[in-house]
């Protein structure tokens, strides 16, 4: 599964990228030792061996991944489903956990093309964690409730100010959101979770952030359901939680007509310390702004979330 695993990876266009440069490097290494070898009166047709003999093949056959590689990787996801013991390598919870973000999760059309990438590498690192190194199923389950709760008091503070910029009040101070939050600022610069007056692009990048945590707490939940055998207590709120707040980021983000935000029915209000909720809702807008890979900014979000 292993091989079969590492040429699905080379699907990807960055990943085949990578592999290009590296093997044009082997390459170059390769025929240089055997110039050196033969001597240089047949470096012309050393070169020309290594280039049109073993790089170009093995290149056009990496190419050819683009569009076998996904096809492979959904039968590696078809067999590990069948597995009792599916979460047993880094390889096995990198597939499940992206067979089951394409199942539960639907990206708001405000979301980059990235952001599923950064969700599902955020839930790897944390159901690795928990369900190899850690406490398992338990784990996962603090994760998806605190990622929740994180969501649920960030999506009540985006509503508070916006509701007070439509009614003409003035911007909400840093201590008056709800549970004592700070709501002054972007999030995508400071702790402060969001400014109703700041510019649109600014806006976007915390909306991004909160549709990306959104994404993060279903995929948690169906990662803690498939590896814990049952459902999570208060699932479909927090489910219906996570649809409402993607939604919501697009009506504010792109300027939509909809009702005003109404809090979800059956969701724990076991508030989060506001000190934490700053440094979370900021860790994690920063991974999202990120260009990947961002492994630093995600380790950063993830030992925040885990204190």
């Amino acid at each position: 599964m292993r091989l079969r695993y590492a040429l699905s990876q080379l699907s990807r266009p960055d990943a085949r990228r990578a592999f290009g440069r590296t093997w044009l490097g082997v390459c170059a290494a390769g025929a240089l030792v055997s110039v050196l070898a033969f001597g240089s009166r047949h470096a012309f047709f050393i070169v020309l061996l290594w280039l049109v003999g073993v790089f170009a093949p093995v290149r056009i056959g990496v190419e050819a991944l683009h569009t076998r590689g996904p096809q492979m990787r959904r039968d590696l996801q078809r067999r590990l489903a069948q597995r009792e013991a599916r979460y047993t390598t880094p390889e096995h919870v990198t597939l499940m956990v992206e067979s089951l973000f394409a199942r539960e999760v639907r990206l708001p059309r405000l979301a980059l093309p990235d952001l599923g990438g950064k969700v599902i590498e955020a839930a790897v690192s944390l159901s690795d964690r928990a369900l190899r190194r850690g406490t398992g199923p338990s784990g996962v389950q603090r994760a998806a409730q605190d990622c929740g709760s994180l969501l649920d008091q960030w999506v009540g503070i985006i509503a508070a100010g916006e509701a007070a910029r439509d009614a003409g009040s003035p911007a909400i101070p840093a201590a008056a959101g709800p549970a004592g939050l700070a709501v002054a600022g972007n999030g995508a610069t400071s702790p402060a979770l969001w400014d109703p007056d700041a510019s649109v692009q600014d806006q976007w990048v915390t909306l991004r952030a909160v549709a990306g945590l959104a994404a993060l707490t279903k995929t948690l939940i169906a990662v803690y359901e498939d590896s814990a055998g049952h459902s999570l207590q208060g699932a479909k709120a927090l489910r219906a939680l996570s649809d409402a707040a993607m939604d919501y980021t697009d009506q504010i983000g792109l300027r939509l007509d909809g009702p005003a935000w109404e809090d979800v029915q059956g969701v724990s209000r076991e508030a989060l310390a506001h000190e934490l909720v700053g440094r979370l809702a900021e860790t994690w807008t920063s991974f999202c702004a990120a260009p990947p890979p961002a492994p630093r900014r995600l380790k950063a979000f993830v030992e925040t979330l885990q204190e």
